[in-house]
């Protein structure tokens, strides 16, 4: 290098963050405590769901600190969408009661870390710097029901099969009840379609009746468990 000249300087890594939950208080909080750790910054947050899959499609963070309970889109079926607008992100997951049914879905979908809101800052900070730093992160009851998962998935029988977005989406709307036609313009698709992710989904789970599909979407935590459920004729 010439002599006198400046040497070039290398900007400091940051990790980019995109704040989601429906409280405008709790993401002033959150706000505040990711800009205090050095090499963390905020880019954007949002209150619902859609404009939380917009702000990532267009910020592309390296972390989203995320609520399941989003208005529009709650529960782990909106962390398939967050994955689809941000495929590099890192995800935290920082909700309510975490209920055991959540942790499966969020973890079946894609999440890095999960933090219960009655954590401490003390807590939220180091699983942010966890997750931020390439590690994963659940504390609390949610690590109580990883735990469970790896120790006892098998003895409670449940297979768990590796399945796109579309399969999860399908199957939690067959597990609402609805019929091919209602699934077809929930999400935009043929009903042709519908019925082979039907298929794929029966080949692949293993399982052989829209009741038993229903079933499995409830024991890997898709969706919650409803009293007096009756399967559509798809």
């Amino acid at each position: 290098m010439p002599p006198n000249q400046p040497r070039p300087c290398r900007e400091p890594v940051v990790c980019r963050v995109v704040i989601a939950d429906r409280h405008a208080a709790i993401i002033e909080m959150m706000a505040q405590v990711v800009e205090s750790i050095p090499g963390f910054k905020v880019v954007g947050n949002a209150r619902e769901a859609g404009a939380m899959c917009d702000l990532c499609r267009r910020e592309q963070p390296d972390l989203v600190i995320v609520d399941l309970m989003m208005p529009r889109s709650p529960g782990p079926s909106l962390l398939g969408d967050l994955r689809s607008a941000c495929t590099g992100a890192r995800v935290l997951v920082f909700s309510g009661h975490l209920r055991p049914s959540l942790v499966r879905g969020a973890l079946l979908s894609g999440a890095h870390g999960m933090v219960e809101k009655s954590a401490t800052l003390e807590e939220f900070r180091h699983a942010l710097r966890s997750v931020g730093a390439g590690q994963v992160y659940f504390g609390g009851a949610s690590s109580d029901e990883v735990r469970s998962l790896v120790n006892g998935g098998a003895a409670r029988g449940v297979r768990v099969a590796r399945l796109s977005e579309r399969e999860k989406s399908v199957l939690s709307a067959i597990a609402d009840g609805l019929s091919s036609k209602e699934i077809s313009s929930r999400l935009g698709i043929s009903v042709h379609t519908v019925v082979h992710h039907r298929s794929r989904l029966m080949r692949k789970t293993e399982l052989r009746s829209v009741a038993h599909l229903a079933r499995y979407a409830v024991q890997v935590g898709l969706v919650e468990e409803t009293v007096g459920w009756v399967p559509a004729i798809c």
